[in-house]
């Protein structure tokens, strides 16, 4: 070398910080993995577990997802700070394991992303009524009944219901409004919500507090408020 020479290291192209993913519940073995490519997958990280177990429910499964800073923003615009909620910093990704499984690298295969967790739960049989009803109920899941089967086991509706604003969260995070009958919509481990009539304020509130099955909630504030706004 000569003075006033300037030497370069480069950054290698394919190189990338060690990021983790993690997988638990009903998995051969669970715990926290490296991502070994930019586009992991929901069924490559099942894969390295050694698969699900024999117990495992797979539609039940559920992506808790550390937020960003764009994503806390849409949780704060969606008022989650104004309706006395704080806002998280994870969130439930709804996903349909079952179907990534299946089909890998399809659409249900979701890429994963840094501090990602899986939660795969044990086969269940019930589905939990509450909000508005007279009596909160968990029930035995009973093939092909419809909604209404399973108001009637919670007493049915309260006085301050809001009949037409029910709706039903999956375990894997996913809402949806209630259908017709709801025949179709109900699984096992679902749970049903009816809305009730008070301020808007302290109803989201309840409503989320209703949801005792779910450990974060995150961005489906927004979507809860959509379906039971008048």
């Amino acid at each position: 070398l000569q003075p006033y020479d300037q030497v370069y290291v480069r950054r290698s192209p394919g190189y990338q910080v060690q990021q983790n993913v993690a997988i638990e519940g009903e998995i051969l073995f669970g715990g926290n993995y490296a991502m070994t490519s930019r586009e992991e997958r929901l069924s490559d990280l099942v894969n390295k577990a050694g698969g699900p177990t024999s117990y495992a429910y797979l539609r039940g499964a559920k992506l808790t997802r550390v937020a960003n800073a764009s994503e806390k923003k849409r949780m704060s615009e969606a008022m989650i700070d104004s309706l006395g909620i704080r806002v998280e910093d994870t969130f439930t990704v709804g996903i349909d394991l079952e179907k990534a499984l299946s089909n890998p690298k399809g659409n249900a295969d979701l890429v994963l992303r840094e501090g990602d967790v899986i939660s795969i739960p044990k086969n269940t049989n019930t589905v939990t009524i509450n909000g508005a009803v007279m009596v909160p109920n968990t029930v035995s899941y009973m093939q092909g009944k419809d909604v209404d089967y399973y108001l009637n086991q919670a007493g049915g509706y309260s006085d301050n219901a809001k009949k037409s604003k029910k709706f039903i969260v999956y375990m894997n995070g996913q809402v949806t409004k209630v259908k017709g009958s709801g025949k179709k919509q109900i699984e096992p481990g679902c749970e049903i919500i009816v809305p009730s009539k008070a301020k808007k304020k302290g109803n989201i509130a309840n409503i989320l507090g209703y949801a005792t099955s779910f450990s974060s909630l995150g961005l489906m504030v927004a979507s809860i408020a959509n379906l039971i706004k008048k």
